[in-house]
């Protein structure tokens, strides 16, 4: 793997054994509608053979959408896709489009690493017609088992890909649909290189900020996707993921300033709007807008080679008030309900030596000391789940402010999360594979909610309505 690649994604394994040594040292269902109003309410996950299939929130409605290899190859055909298949296919890292009626997923077909094809496709998510509308130069992935990011834009027409290339880690605009019969896909546009290369689109699809080595810089398309022209914003380390807020007027990155590293947001369409400066940072940082735009939620304090942080507070957008959520904890990830104003975060238990989702209500106002003093079920895993997450799902949570856009854990109507793993101890095997395979979870989020296994998989994400 290219040295550049390995800064993104550094080695899954000796992260875990670092945060848990750590921690143990500080004691511490609606059917498919073609009907646009209708909710789709599906969970598209990858299962253990690498095939892409969808399900009901409650395990019924099965469907597969892909089919990996042909017979002679010792595998299954059929499925949704019946068709004449290469030696061997296997996909990974699903994303449902804004609409919820396409997937788009990565694809590696080929009988050896060697001579693989590296592809994005773009399928429809009730029969998983559809083919490819990316295809690498090279048989290079960005990280193992990864080889693709992908992100939709918001009007469903584009997508962001993070490549690997022979030239270095990638990002290209691509369009989202899929062409007619052997046509090849449309020539994307590359708007950036680099590593590490984070981005986000914004809420009109019309540009992109961008995070690549150490600039931060917004990329505006023009109407047909053929030509960017970019804004210089800012230079930082201090963070990944630049973030849009939902009306796409503000954009929140980290950078120094004066003694210290702090949170800005800023106006890139006002020339005349200076950056406010919202909140300090201490060292590393991950945020993310709330779903109604009036709150940030910010990690800092990161642990030196984990992704693991030791607070988490939500501030006001205009920086008049500020929540401290938890402090000297230990935060993997955290994710804003779609429609509401929940947050839902990835705790190590230390005792159990699992991880468990919490929630916490998503208001910046504190109380007269400053504490947060209106999350008493914080210390309750959702569900009652502590489960140990699977290599896909574990990398998702340390790069959780890249994958939130595209990667929701939670249901499009808030009643639960979803997640891929195990309820065994980390202990017993690694990043929450073996023998038994890992398993999909869905943990109710009301406080006396269930806890349902609905399937054998690596990687789940719910639609996004």
């Amino acid at each position: 793997m290219p040295t550049a690649i390995r800064q993104w994604y550094p080695a899954l394994a000796a992260v875990v054994i670092i945060l848990l040594a750590a921690a143990c040292a500080s004691g511490a269902g609606t059917s498919l509608n073609s009907d646009a109003i209708m909710p789709i309410n599906r969970i598209a996950y990858i299962d253990p053979d690498g095939q892409l299939v969808t399900v009901q929130p409650d395990g019924s409605d099965r469907q597969l959408l892909t089919a990996g290899a042909i017979a002679s190859a010792g595998g299954r055909a059929g499925g949704i896709l019946a068709q004449p298949r290469a030696e061997r296919e296997l996909y990974s890292w699903p994303v449902w489009s804004p609409d919820g009626r396409r997937i788009a997923v990565s694809r590696i077909a080929g009988s050896s690493p060697s001579d693989a094809e590296i592809s994005v496709q773009s399928l429809e998510a009730s029969t998983g017609v559809g083919s490819a509308v990316f295809v690498n130069d090279a048989p290079l992935t960005i990280a193992d088992g990864t080889p693709h990011y992908i992100q939709w834009s918001p009007d469903g027409q584009r997508l962001g890909v993070t490549a690997a290339t022979p030239e270095g880690l990638t990002l290209y605009v691509v369009d989202a649909n899929p062409v007619a019969g052997d046509a090849a896909p449309a020539t994307p546009l590359p708007v950036a290189r680099g590593a590490p290369l984070y981005f986000h689109w914004s809420p009109d699809s019309a540009a992109l900020a961008v995070h690549s080595a150490e600039e931060v810089s917004v990329l505006r398309l023009n109407d047909a996707a053929t030509q960017f022209t970019a804004q210089p914003i800012s230079r930082s380390r201090s963070f990944r993921t630049p973030a849009w807020s939902p009306d796409g007027t503000q954009l929140a990155w980290s950078a120094p300033g004066g003694d210290s590293e702090a949170m800005w947001v800023g106006r890139p369409a006002d020339a005349d709007y200076a950056p406010l400066r919202l909140a300090e940072v201490e060292g590393s940082c991950a945020f993310l807008w709330s779903t109604d735009g009036q709150a940030i939620a910010v990690a800092d304090r990161q642990i030196e080679g984990s992704p693991a942080y030791r607070r988490l507070r939500v501030v006001s957008a205009d920086g008049s008030a500020e929540r401290t959520i938890r402090d000297d904890d230990w935060v993997l990830g955290f994710f804003w309900e779609p429609h509401g104003s929940r947050l839902a975060w990835v705790a190590l238990n230390a005792e159990e030596r699992t991880m468990e989702w919490r929630i916490a209500s998503g208001g910046a106002a504190a109380g007269a000391d400053g504490a947060d003093d209106d999350n008493a079920d914080d210390d309750n895993a959702v569900g009652g789940l502590r489960f140990s997450p699977s290599g896909e799902t574990f990398l998702m949570l340390a790069f959780f402010d890249q994958y939130a856009p595209s990667h929701s854990p939670w249901a499009p109507d808030g009643s639960a999360l979803v997640v891929a793993g195990t309820q065994q101890y980390l202990s017993q095997r690694r990043n929450g594979s073996g023998a038994g395979g890992s398993r999909v979870y869905v943990a109710e989020t009301a406080p006396d909610g269930g806890l349902r296994d609905i399937a054998g998989g690596g990687l789940a994400v719910w639609s996004t309505r």
